[in-house]
């Protein structure tokens, strides 16, 4: 038996999930795609992801790896997959990768996106993919605060007290705030706001924590200054925001 190894690129919606990795207390992202590729390479396997997502949180492109020892070829793991996952998973590519690709350690860059539905009636149609905030946002104020973000820091103050890792300093390469107006629902009564976090990496919650931090900016409730406060605390003890899972997409992830 020769080992080989496969690159899967899935995405999911995360409303009915744990998040990501397995739990024992429900279902998750992983265990589905496992049970799947169990039933179809005929042998159990364990997948290696770019990094873990939490409940409720989606992904547009999600990547991982894994080895068989099956020669069905990459390009029909997807239909075949695709067949048995639930709805809300999809497998959009499979191909076979070097032994030494690994899947988490190999990523140079991360595209996230955050989801803000800005008006004051609440849309029933989207309650699980966006943060629906009904106080006005000043969005020039978010896009000022959202400059202290951009560059390499140690990002303490804007991860949860729960990071195992030690190294807290990342390097964000944008944020970018894109206003859409809504006519789909209430006509003429909102927004979408759209926040991009572009990076070689993020601390567990660091998006969540930066799109609150912007959230209180544009209510009004926190000055432009006190991001960059908070940045310089360098604490994960201080106070701060943590916007919902809901409204969190892992957009995209680049090896090269």
């Amino acid at each position: 038996m020769e080992w080989r190894k496969i690159k899967l690129t899935f995405g999911y919606q995360g409303t009915a999930y744990y998040g990501f990795q397995r739990q024992t207390n429900g279902p998750s992202i992983q265990q589905e795609i496992e049970k799947v590729l169990e039933r179809v390479l005929q042998h159990e396997t364990t997948i290696v992801a770019s990094g873990r997502t939490d409940s409720g949180v989606h992904a547009r492109e999600q990547v991982a790896h894994f080895r068989t020892t099956s020669r069905i070829p990459a390009d029909r793991l997807i239909p075949a997959m695709n067949t048995f996952l639930p709805d809300d998973i999809v497998v959009l590519n499979a191909e076979d990768v070097p032994m030494d690709f690994h899947a988490r350690y190999d990523v140079v860059e991360k595209t996230y996106k955050y989801r803000i539905l800005n008006q004051r009636v609440p849309d029933p149609f989207i309650r699980d993919w966006a943060y629906q905030v009904k106080a006005p946002l000043d969005v020039e104020k978010m896009r000022k605060a959202a400059g202290y973000f951009v560059g390499t820091h140690d990002f303490s103050s804007f991860c949860c007290v729960r990071t195992r890792v030690e190294d807290k300093v990342r390097t964000v390469y944008e944020v970018r705030i894109d206003v859409q107006k809504r006519d789909d629902f209430t006509p003429g009564q909102g927004v979408d706001i759209w926040l991009t976090f572009r990076g070689n990496g993020f601390l567990y919650n660091m998006v969540r924590m930066m799109t609150g931090a912007l959230v209180e900016v544009g209510k009004g409730r926190w000055d432009v200054e006190y991001v960059k406060q908070l940045l310089d605390a360098k604490d994960s003890n201080v106070g701060k925001e943590n916007a919902p899972p809901h409204g969190l997409y892992l957009w995209k992830v680049n090896y090269e």
